[in-house]
C-alpha cells in the first residue's frame, strides 16, 4: 500500500514538474528574440510608450522590488513580534487569540485585503498626505498583511521545534524563558527565519491584485514612497497586446520570464540553505 502511494506521489510530481517546465519554456519561447544586447538595453530602460514605440520596463521591474522589500520590512517586523508573544506569554487567552488570527489571515483572499484597503485604509492616509492615496507606501502596507501568515507559521514551527528539544534542558539549568527565546532560540535560528523571509520574497513578489489596486499603476519612474508605481505583475494584467508579433506582446513575456526566473532562483536558495547545528 506504501509502496503504491510513494508512486502514485511521484507521477504526480512528476506531471507537476513537467508543467512547470512547459510554462517555463513557452514564456522563455515568446519572448526569445529580445535575448540580444541591443534588445534588452532598450527593453531595461525607464520609458514606456506604446505611441513611440518605447518598451520599458525598468520602472515596473523596480517597482515591483520596492514595494516588496518594504512589505518584507514590515512583514518580517509584525510576524517576529507576533510570534514573540506567543512564544513568551503565559496567558492561553492571547497565545489562541493570535494563533488564530494569523491562521485565519492565511484564508482571506488577496483581493478582500486590497478591496478593505481602499475604504479603510486609503481614506485614512489621505487625511494625512492627500497626494499619497494610491503609492508605494499603501500598497507595502497592505502587501505586509498578506505575507504576515507565511513568515508567522514558519517562524513559530521554528521555536516550537526548538522548545520541544530544548526547553527543559534549559529549565533544569534555571534558565529563563526570556533568556532561552533571546540567547538561543534566536540566535539558532537565523538561518531558518532566512528560509521563512525569502519564501515570503516569493509571495510578495507574485502578488498581482493588491499593487494593481493600491500602488497607482503610474508609467513614471517613483522618486519616493509616496508616490505611484506599477509592477510587473499589474503591467502584465495591464497591458493587452492582441499582435502577437508586436514588441509590447513580447514585453510582457519578457516581465513574466524575469518574474518565474526570480522566484525560481529564490526557491533554489532557500532548498540550498542549511540549517545550523543547535547548541547550547
Amino acid at each position: 500500500m506504501n509502496n503504491i502511494f510513494s508512486k502514485g506521489l511521484l507521477i504526480i510530481t512528476l506531471i507537476s514538474s513537467f508543467l512547470v517546465f512547459c510554462i517555463f519554456f513557452i514564456i522563455f519561447y515568446l519572448c526569445i528574440d529580445l535575448f540580444s544586447f541591443d534588445e534588452l538595453k532598450s527593453f531595461f530602460s525607464f520609458t514606456w510608450s506604446v505611441q513611440d514605440n518605447k518598451y520599458g520596463i525598468f520602472t515596473f521591474l523596480f517597482g515591483s522590488f520596492i514595494v516588496s522589500f518594504l512589505a518584507l520590512i514590515l512583514g518580517f517586523v509584525f510576524s517576529f513580534s507576533i510570534c514573540s508573544i506567543i512564544f513568551l506569554t503565559n496567558s492561553s487567552i492571547i497565545k489562541f487569540f493570535l494563533e488564530k488570527t494569523v491562521l485565519m489571515m492565511a484564508t482571506i483572499p488577496t483581493v478582500i485585503y486590497a478591496f478593505s484597503a481602499l475604504f479603510i485604509f486609503v481614506p485614512f492616509i489621505s487625511y494625512f498626505k492627500p497626494s499619497s492615496t494610491l503609492s508605494i507606501f499603501v500598497a507595502s502596507v497592505v502587501l505586509s498583511l498578506l505575507i504576515i501568515p507565511t513568515m508567522s507559521l514558519i517562524f513559530l514551527n521554528i521555536f516550537n521545534s526548538l522548545s520541544n528539544k530544548y526547553m527543559k534542558c534549559c529549565m533544569n539549568l534555571s534558565i529563563s524563558k526570556e533568556e532561552f527565546f533571546f540567547k538561543f532560540v534566536i540566535k539558532n535560528s537565523i538561518t531558518q527565519l532566512s528560509q521563512g523571509v525569502l519564501l515570503a520574497t516569493t509571495r510578495a513578489l507574485g502578488d498581482t491584485m493588491i499593487v494593481l489596486m493600491l500602488a497607482g499603476n503610474a508609467l513614471a519612474f517613483p522618486t519616493s514612497i509616496f508616490d505611484s508605481t506599477r509592477s510587473l505583475t499589474s503591467h502584465i494584467a495591464l497591458i493587452f497586446a492582441n499582435d502577437f508579433e508586436s514588441m509590447a506582446f513580447k514585453a510582457i513575456f519578457l516581465c513574466a520570464f524575469l518574474l518565474l526566473s526570480s522566484n525560481f532562483i529564490l526557491i533554489l536558495i532557500i532548498r540550498k540553505i542549511k540549517g545550523k547545528t543547535y547548541e547550547v
